[in-house]
């Protein structure tokens, strides 16, 4: 009678952890960018959700026999439309979210998603040093504004001499923007070198930054801001005779650039984990589904986003997606289209930075 009964409890166990995995199957895996989508930052968004889509297509939205809904929200880098949006994914039971494309939204993210030990935050663009070093669910696969991450920029800067750097960064995402000059400058006074000579922002009225240039009579301009203002800007100030040389933060490193600059952008000077000439053989299968699918060459944006949308898919097949934490710090060195990605123990990266210069309107390779 004790055997009939045993036999019995280990088939029931047995059809219930049938019935449990054929119904976690049948369950979505929930996962929502939020990023801007329409205004001046909606170039960077855009180009995310282009390699989001192109990573997702390639499993046909499914891992495991489990359906991917994938939804889009444009947080139009307003912050109680951010809340808004974070708190209904939460109430809909989502458990990951890829975003924001700017720190500062990042940051108003963060302040809710950090009362929540089994939802995963990762971001392709969200840089700013204030998120290091913190044992939270925030994952990049940007590096951060550390000091360490400028040492290849401020060795360019200083093998050119330049000693008098003015700097210009947009408030409208200071956490990202701020800090990065805030950085730099860190590094380049562990190397023996001056502070920067002003931080100015991005809003300030370009006749008085022209003027301010011209007392200051800087060697040269360090700017982080989008490409939309960082062409508007160098337009005007080469409109009015000012030859100084511009570098800027990779955040303006978009075809858009150029195009929207012109014949100014050409020396503009830029520092960066990205090389759209790389010969890795990753990358160069990436780009040719790519322009087949969209028609043009990815960014760096949506390369980043393309490999944030891997990695979330290896550790989906590893374990669900309250645990994609935990799976990912068990493996942490993932194969990325350039180089290898490698996430410590707080979800920040380490990738090696390349200088590049404007060149007859291209980005081409300098040595430091």
């Amino acid at each position: 009678m004790k055997k009939l009964i045993f036999i019995f409890v280990l088939i029931s166990l047995a059809f219930l952890a049938i019935f449990i995995s054929s119904s976690k199957k049948d369950e979505e895996i929930k996962i929502a960018f939020v990023g801007a989508l329409t205004g001046k930052y909606s170039v960077l968004g855009n180009a995310m959700v282009n390699g989001i889509l192109l990573a997702f297509e390639e499993i046909n939205y499914e891992i495991d026999g489990r359906k991917i809904a994938f939804v889009l929200k444009d947080d139009k880098q307003d912050e109680d439309l951010n809340k808004n949006i974070i708190n209904n994914l939460i109430a809909n039971n989502t458990k990951i979210v890829i975003g924001n494309v700017t720190s500062s939204m990042s940051k108003v993210s963060m302040s809710i998603i950090n009362n929540y030990d089994d939802i995963f935050m990762i971001s392709a663009s969200s840089a700013s040093n204030e998120f290091s070093k913190k044992d939270d669910n925030f994952f990049r696969v940007h590096v951060a504004n550390n000091a360490q991450r400028f040492d290849s920029f401020t060795n360019y800067v200083i093998k050119n001499n330049f000693k008098k750097i003015y700097g210009i960064y947009d408030p409208y995402n200071e956490t990202y923007a701020k800090d990065y000059l805030i950085n730099f400058e860190k590094s380049l006074v562990s190397k023996g070198e001056n502070k920067l000579l002003t931080y100015e922002k991005t809003d300030i009225n370009l006749d008085l930054l022209v003027d301010n240039i011209k007392k200051k009579n800087p060697d040269l301009i360090l700017i982080c801001a989008n490409s939309v203002d960082f062409a508007r800007i160098i337009q005007y100030v080469r409109l009015k005779g000012i030859t100084t040389p511009f570098a800027s933060a990779e955040w303006a490193r978009t075809p858009s650039f150029i195009e929207n600059s012109g014949k100014a952008s050409e020396g503009v000077i830029f520092n960066i984990d990205y090389d759209e000439k790389s010969s890795n053989p990753n990358y160069k299968e990436f780009v040719n589904k790519y322009v087949k699918k969209y028609g043009i060459p990815p960014s760096m944006y949506a390369s980043k986003a393309y490999e944030l949308s891997k990695i979330i898919i290896e550790i989906l097949k590893v374990g669900d997606e309250t645990e994609i934490k935990q799976n990912l710090l068990a493996k942490r060195e993932f194969e990325g289209l350039q180089d290898k990605i490698i996430f410590d123990e707080y979800g920040d990266v380490i990738r090696k930075y390349y200088n590049f210069k404007v060149i007859n309107g291209e980005f081409v390779r300098v040595d430091e």
